[in-house]
């Protein structure tokens, strides 16, 4: 009773698009690797990105359907990075004007007489490319590149630190998986990364600032999601009443273990 919860959610929606965002490339899951990565994937010399209307049109559904404002306009930006997957050294996301802007979602929490309704804020929804994925098994001290998701459309969708528990993080994570598949943007196969979650945790006192969050990346699993919020809250609260300091990082949670652990 001496914390406050602060925990924000950033979702991967994977679109159901035939083709890829900038290519002609198609979508489909469990390809041989590399199969189904064109030029415009691999990033070759002299190659051009074209926008995939079906793309744009499932994210303007999905902002019709929070109650968001759609943007008439909105500018894809170079969000740089260097890893092996990502051949461009780059991803083409939004930043400074997403197609969808605001929006709201109402969720229902715990069962019984002790369920309550809440309103999640969003801030925002943009629209994005997949990186492809590196590949660590059976490679014998060195690692293979599979680019067959490279250029995959997403969805991130945003929301303001709205929420208090794991379980309003929960309950709001299936309330967003249903809708996304209502309106028919999204197979909401969490297994094959169709739809992931990135999980923004802090603690604070009581009415006092905002804490230095720590990000748990890439959950495809509701159960994972509430382990991986539970630990994590804990261990900010014990590690600050320990006289510790909060470092901003980037985690992964092990579901072997049931915690959490620095990724960067």
């Amino acid at each position: 009773m001496n914390w406050e919860i602060v925990i924000g959610l950033e979702t991967h929606a994977q679109l159901k698009t035939q083709s890829k965002i900038f290519s002609g490339a198609s979508t489909a899951f469990g390809a041989a690797p590399n199969v189904q990565a064109c030029a415009v994937d691999l990033a070759l010399p002299g190659v051009l990105p074209v926008l995939n209307k079906a793309a744009v049109e499932c994210a303007i559904r999905f902002g019709l359907s929070v109650g968001a404002n759609v943007a008439p306009r909105s500018v894809f930006a170079r969000k740089n990075y260097f890893y092996p997957d990502l051949p461009k050294g780059y991803q083409i996301s939004q930043f400074e004007l997403p197609v969808v802007i605001g929006g709201q979602l109402a969720i229902q929490v715990g069962q019984g007489d002790k369920s309550y309704e809440k309103i999640v804020h969003l801030t925002r929804a943009h629209l994005e490319e997949d990186a492809g994925k590196s590949l660590h098994e059976d490679f014998h001290g060195k690692s293979g590149i599979d680019l067959n998701r490279a250029g995959t459309p997403l969805l991130e969708i945003v929301t303001e630190p709205d929420m208090c528990s794991s379980a309003e993080a929960v309950a709001y994570a299936k309330a967003l998986h249903a809708l996304v598949q209502w309106i028919g943007i999204c197979d909401g196969n969490m297994q094959e990364g169709s739809f992931r979650c990135d999980a923004n945790v802090s603690v604070r006192r009581p009415g006092g600032l905002l804490g230095t969050r720590r990000e748990i990346k890439n959950l495809n699993s509701f159960r994972f999601m509430q382990q991986a919020i539970d630990y994590e809250v804990k261990w900010q609260i014990e590690t600050l009443e320990d006289g510790g300091r909060i470092e901003q990082a980037t985690v992964l949670f092990d579901p072997d273990t049931g915690e959490t652990r620095a990724m960067r």
